[in-house]
């Protein structure tokens, strides 16, 4: 009975879109890592948690056709959807743990190199707009499968609507295509972000060379002119 609640407790929040953001993305820093390694290594992770997310679409999808060949969906199969839901929680909570950390990598090289131009104002923008697209659309599916988006706030409350829908095969089929479909947005939202995150991460490694050759360039002006001063052949 404990390992069923545990399940339920991801799978509520699995659907809500309320994953825990891992410490590290939500704070924009990967422990270690330089700040170009950083926007480097921001690319990599979206990129596998596109391929990951991609998975378990199918395996959503594998369950779901499972779930029309029976007419209905039997309890036996629920440990298996749990399961699903259980990485598409962490899969959710990591994308948006990601989001946040590349809108703090913004606001690093802008503290480090001055404020970004407009393309990187415009990144960190689209950023934003990710997240918030994100939570509407989690929420509109809730309330087109009949779960109501307000009662996914809390834990407890969470956990017990979806306690109440698992114990009817109608409540059970409604969790799994909610899932199913939170499942293939997030294939969507993934690809959209793993653009955005190439493109704005680009636009930073772009920033930051012109930024450093602009300094070397002044450096270099003034250190002539230091000499001269120092030179007592120059007086």
């Amino acid at each position: 009975m404990k390992t069923m609640n545990k399940s339920l407790i991801a799978v509520a929040l699995a659907l809500a879109g309320f994953a825990a953001i891992p410490n590290a993305h939500a704070s924009g820093a990967i422990a270690g890592a330089t700040l170009p390694e950083q926007i480097t290594q921001e690319l990599t992770m979206v990129e596998q948690l596109n391929n990951a997310i991609q998975q378990v679409q199918q395996g959503f999808q594998s369950l779901y056709n499972q779930a029309l060949n029976l007419k209905n969906l039997p309890m036996q199969l629920w440990p298996n959807i749990s399961g699903q839901l259980q990485q598409l929680v962490q899969l959710v909570g990591q994308a948006k743990g990601l989001s946040y950390a590349a809108q703090n990598t913004v606001a690093a090289v802008q503290q480090q190199f001055g404020k970004p131009d407009s393309v990187l104002a415009n990144y960190n923008a689209s950023l934003q707009k990710w997240t918030g697209d994100l939570d509407s659309q989690i929420s509109g599916v809730l309330q087109q499968y009949g779960l109501n988006a307000q009662n996914f706030q809390t834990t407890q409350s969470a956990l017990q609507q979806i306690q109440d829908a698992s114990q009817s095969a109608a409540g059970r089929m409604q969790v799994l295509q909610a899932g199913n479909q939170i499942a293939g947005l997030m294939v969507n939202q993934l690809q959209s972000l793993q653009s955005d995150i190439q493109a704005g991460n680009q636009a930073m490694l772009n920033y930051m060379a012109m930024q450093a050759h602009t300094q070397v360039n002044q450096s270099n002006s003034v250190t002539p002119i230091l000499n001269a001063h120092t030179d007592p052949g120059a007086f």
